[in-house]
Protein backbone atom coordinates (compact mmCIF):
# COMPACT_ATOMS: atom_id res chain seq x y z
CA UNK A 1 0.00 0.00 0.00
CA UNK A 2 1.42 3.35 -1.00
CA UNK A 3 2.12 5.85 1.82
CA UNK A 4 -0.22 8.78 2.21
CA UNK A 5 1.38 12.00 1.06
CA UNK A 6 0.95 14.78 3.62
CA UNK A 7 0.81 18.31 2.30
CA UNK A 8 3.61 20.47 3.73
CA UNK A 9 2.70 23.76 2.03
CA UNK A 10 2.28 26.93 4.05
CA UNK A 11 -1.24 27.93 5.10
CA UNK A 12 -3.06 30.05 2.53
CA UNK A 13 -6.02 32.07 3.83
CA UNK A 14 -6.72 33.21 0.27
CA UNK A 15 -7.03 29.61 -0.92
CA UNK A 16 -9.23 28.75 2.06
CA UNK A 17 -11.53 31.67 1.20
CA UNK A 18 -11.74 30.46 -2.40
CA UNK A 19 -12.64 26.96 -1.20
CA UNK A 20 -15.39 28.31 1.06
CA UNK A 21 -16.70 30.65 -1.64
CA UNK A 22 -16.81 27.89 -4.25
CA UNK A 23 -18.70 25.60 -1.90
CA UNK A 24 -21.15 28.33 -0.90
CA UNK A 25 -22.03 28.64 -4.58
CA UNK A 26 -22.43 24.86 -4.82
CA UNK A 27 -24.77 24.65 -1.84
CA UNK A 28 -26.81 27.57 -3.17
CA UNK A 29 -27.19 25.92 -6.58
CA UNK A 30 -28.07 22.52 -5.07
CA UNK A 31 -30.57 23.98 -2.62
CA UNK A 32 -32.19 26.15 -5.27
CA UNK A 33 -32.43 23.23 -7.71
CA UNK A 34 -34.15 21.00 -5.15
CA UNK A 35 -36.35 23.86 -3.97
CA UNK A 36 -37.55 24.92 -7.40
CA UNK A 37 -38.17 21.43 -8.74
CA UNK A 38 -39.14 19.47 -5.60
CA UNK A 39 -42.66 18.88 -6.95
CA UNK A 40 -41.01 16.64 -9.58
CA UNK A 41 -39.21 14.68 -6.90
CA UNK A 42 -38.64 11.53 -8.97
CA UNK A 43 -36.77 13.59 -11.58
CA UNK A 44 -34.84 15.47 -8.94
CA UNK A 45 -33.88 12.07 -7.51
CA UNK A 46 -32.77 10.87 -10.94
CA UNK A 47 -30.59 13.94 -11.48
CA UNK A 48 -28.98 13.59 -8.04
CA UNK A 49 -28.43 9.85 -8.58
CA UNK A 50 -26.69 10.45 -11.92
CA UNK A 51 -24.57 13.24 -10.46
CA UNK A 52 -23.61 11.05 -7.50
CA UNK A 53 -22.68 8.14 -9.75
CA UNK A 54 -20.52 10.30 -12.01
CA UNK A 55 -18.83 11.92 -9.01
CA UNK A 56 -18.01 8.56 -7.40
CA UNK A 57 -16.82 7.07 -10.69
CA UNK A 58 -14.51 9.99 -11.42
CA UNK A 59 -13.12 9.93 -7.90
CA UNK A 60 -12.48 6.19 -8.08
CA UNK A 61 -10.69 6.47 -11.43
CA UNK A 62 -8.55 9.33 -10.15
CA UNK A 63 -7.55 7.60 -6.90
CA UNK A 64 -9.01 4.15 -6.12
CA UNK A 65 -7.87 4.26 -2.48
CA UNK A 66 -9.61 7.55 -1.83
CA UNK A 67 -12.55 6.41 -3.98
CA UNK A 68 -13.01 3.41 -1.69
CA UNK A 69 -13.16 5.69 1.35
CA UNK A 70 -15.60 8.10 -0.28
CA UNK A 71 -17.86 5.26 -1.46
CA UNK A 72 -17.95 3.81 2.05
CA UNK A 73 -18.80 7.16 3.61
CA UNK A 74 -21.42 7.82 0.94
CA UNK A 75 -23.23 4.55 1.64
CA UNK A 76 -22.96 5.11 5.39
CA UNK A 77 -24.31 8.65 5.21
CA UNK A 78 -27.10 7.70 2.82
CA UNK A 79 -28.24 4.76 4.92
CA UNK A 80 -28.13 6.53 8.27
CA UNK A 81 -29.70 9.64 6.77
CA UNK A 82 -32.68 7.65 5.52
CA UNK A 83 -33.13 6.14 9.00
CA UNK A 84 -33.16 9.63 10.54
CA UNK A 85 -35.67 10.85 7.97
CA UNK A 86 -38.02 7.92 8.56
CA UNK A 87 -37.86 8.57 12.31
CA UNK A 88 -38.57 12.30 11.94
CA UNK A 89 -41.40 11.85 9.47
CA UNK A 90 -43.03 9.03 11.46
CA UNK A 91 -43.08 11.04 14.70
CA UNK A 92 -44.20 14.25 12.97
CA UNK A 93 -41.06 16.29 13.64
CA UNK A 94 -41.02 17.50 10.03
CA UNK A 95 -43.08 17.12 6.87
CA UNK A 96 -42.24 17.16 3.15
CA UNK A 97 -44.66 18.94 0.85
CA UNK A 98 -46.14 18.41 -2.64
CA UNK A 99 -45.72 14.62 -2.65
CA UNK A 100 -49.33 13.62 -3.13
CA UNK A 101 -50.10 10.57 -0.98
CA UNK A 102 -46.41 9.93 -0.21
CA UNK A 103 -44.41 11.30 2.71
CA UNK A 104 -40.87 10.41 1.61
CA UNK A 105 -39.26 12.14 -1.42
CA UNK A 106 -37.40 10.02 -3.97
CA UNK A 107 -34.42 12.36 -3.95
CA UNK A 108 -33.79 12.21 -0.21
CA UNK A 109 -31.38 9.21 -0.03
CA UNK A 110 -29.21 10.72 -2.76
CA UNK A 111 -29.18 14.09 -1.01
CA UNK A 112 -27.86 12.46 2.17
CA UNK A 113 -25.27 10.51 0.18
CA UNK A 114 -24.14 13.64 -1.65
CA UNK A 115 -23.92 15.49 1.67
CA UNK A 116 -21.03 13.22 2.61
CA UNK A 117 -19.12 13.75 -0.65
CA UNK A 118 -19.68 17.49 -0.38
CA UNK A 119 -18.50 17.79 3.22
CA UNK A 120 -15.60 15.37 2.71
CA UNK A 121 -14.16 17.34 -0.21
CA UNK A 122 -14.78 20.64 1.56
CA UNK A 123 -12.90 19.47 4.64
CA UNK A 124 -10.09 17.93 2.60
CA UNK A 125 -9.54 21.10 0.57
CA UNK A 126 -9.64 23.29 3.69
CA UNK A 127 -7.18 21.06 5.53
CA UNK A 128 -4.83 21.36 2.55
CA UNK A 129 -5.34 25.10 2.15
CA UNK A 130 -4.69 25.75 5.84
CA UNK A 131 -1.96 23.08 6.07
CA UNK A 132 -3.64 21.57 9.12
CA UNK A 133 -1.98 18.62 10.82
CA UNK A 134 -3.23 19.10 14.39
CA UNK A 135 -6.24 16.86 15.07
CA UNK A 136 -7.92 19.38 17.38
CA UNK A 137 -7.70 22.10 14.74
CA UNK A 138 -9.11 19.74 12.13
CA UNK A 139 -12.10 18.90 14.33
CA UNK A 140 -12.78 22.60 14.99
CA UNK A 141 -12.78 23.34 11.26
CA UNK A 142 -14.90 20.25 10.54
CA UNK A 143 -17.47 21.19 13.20
CA UNK A 144 -17.72 24.71 11.80
CA UNK A 145 -18.30 23.37 8.29
CA UNK A 146 -20.98 20.85 9.33
CA UNK A 147 -22.75 23.60 11.25
CA UNK A 148 -22.75 26.20 8.47
CA UNK A 149 -23.17 24.39 5.15
CA UNK A 150 -25.93 21.83 5.90
CA UNK A 151 -27.86 24.53 7.77
CA UNK A 152 -27.55 26.91 4.82
CA UNK A 153 -28.77 24.19 2.45
CA UNK A 154 -31.78 23.56 4.66
CA UNK A 155 -32.60 27.26 4.92
CA UNK A 156 -32.70 27.54 1.12
CA UNK A 157 -34.87 24.47 0.55
CA UNK A 158 -37.23 25.16 3.46
CA UNK A 159 -37.89 28.70 2.29
CA UNK A 160 -38.58 27.38 -1.21
CA UNK A 161 -41.36 25.21 0.21
CA UNK A 162 -39.73 21.78 0.25
CA UNK A 163 -40.54 20.92 3.86
CA UNK A 164 -41.43 22.27 7.29
CA UNK A 165 -39.96 21.63 10.73
CA UNK A 166 -42.33 21.50 13.70
CA UNK A 167 -39.70 22.15 16.38
CA UNK A 168 -39.55 25.61 18.04
CA UNK A 169 -36.74 28.20 18.22
CA UNK A 170 -36.18 28.44 14.49
CA UNK A 171 -33.70 30.46 12.43
CA UNK A 172 -35.15 31.07 8.95
CA UNK A 173 -37.15 27.87 9.33
CA UNK A 174 -34.36 25.70 10.78
CA UNK A 175 -34.72 24.89 14.50
CA UNK A 176 -31.71 25.15 16.79
CA UNK A 177 -32.23 21.48 17.67
CA UNK A 178 -31.98 20.55 13.99
CA UNK A 179 -28.69 22.44 13.65
CA UNK A 180 -27.29 20.58 16.64
CA UNK A 181 -28.49 17.23 15.29
CA UNK A 182 -26.98 17.96 11.87
CA UNK A 183 -23.65 18.62 13.56
CA UNK A 184 -23.95 15.39 15.56
CA UNK A 185 -24.90 13.40 12.47
CA UNK A 186 -22.12 14.58 10.18
CA UNK A 187 -19.51 14.54 12.95
CA UNK A 188 -20.68 11.03 13.86
CA UNK A 189 -20.25 9.86 10.27
CA UNK A 190 -16.77 11.39 10.25
CA UNK A 191 -15.94 9.58 13.48
CA UNK A 192 -17.19 6.26 12.10
CA UNK A 193 -15.14 6.80 8.93
CA UNK A 194 -12.07 7.52 11.07
CA UNK A 195 -12.59 4.25 12.93
CA UNK A 196 -13.15 2.33 9.68
CA UNK A 197 -10.10 3.82 7.98
CA UNK A 198 -7.84 3.16 10.94
CA UNK A 199 -9.20 -0.36 11.45
CA UNK A 200 -8.88 -1.22 7.77
CA UNK A 201 -5.52 0.60 7.44
CA UNK A 202 -6.90 2.85 4.70
CA UNK A 203 -4.69 5.94 4.38
CA UNK A 204 -6.71 9.11 3.97
CA UNK A 205 -5.93 12.78 4.44
CA UNK A 206 -9.16 13.51 6.34
CA UNK A 207 -9.75 10.32 8.34
CA UNK A 208 -6.38 8.55 8.65
CA UNK A 209 -3.38 10.75 7.67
Amino acid sequence: MRPLLVDTAKPSIRTAKLVIGKNLIKIFIAGTFIGLFHVYDIWVGAVLAVYLGISLWRGWNKDPEEGRVVLTGTLLSGGLGVCCELWGIYFGHWEYHDLGSREFPFWLPFAWALAFTFIYRLEKNLFLALALTNESQKWIVALAMVMIFPTLGEIITINLGVWTYYWPYQIFGVPLLAIILLMVFHSGVNFLMTVICKTRSWPNLVFNP
